[in-house]
């Protein structure tokens, strides 16, 4: 009885039978252009606003571990017996 369905070796060999299609830049190059029209730019004071607020998160976040890696410098010295709990 033979196999009718295709195993990944045979499909593979098809797919190398197969011509490719050639690469066109000047085609590349105006899809890549209408593409960027389609693109909606935020405005000056919608970037300058989100940039403000990466700042604050990451002066928020490196007060965050900055305490809790002075805890656990507290904690290891304890542990160690470098420094007395009061």
């Amino acid at each position: 009885m033979p196999d009718d369905r295709k195993n990944a070796v045979t499909e593979g060999a098809d797919e190398a039978l197969r011509p490719r299609r050639r690469f066109n830049p000047v085609q590349f190059w105006n899809e890549v252009v209408r593409e960027m029209k389609k693109v909606t730019w935020p405005s000056w004071k919608e970037t300058y606003l989100t940039t403000i607020m990466v700042f604050i998160m990451v002066g928020l976040t490196m007060a965050f571990f900055s305490v809790v890696d002075a805890v656990l410098n507290y904690g290891e010295m304890i542990l160690i017996g470098a420094k007395r709990l009061f």
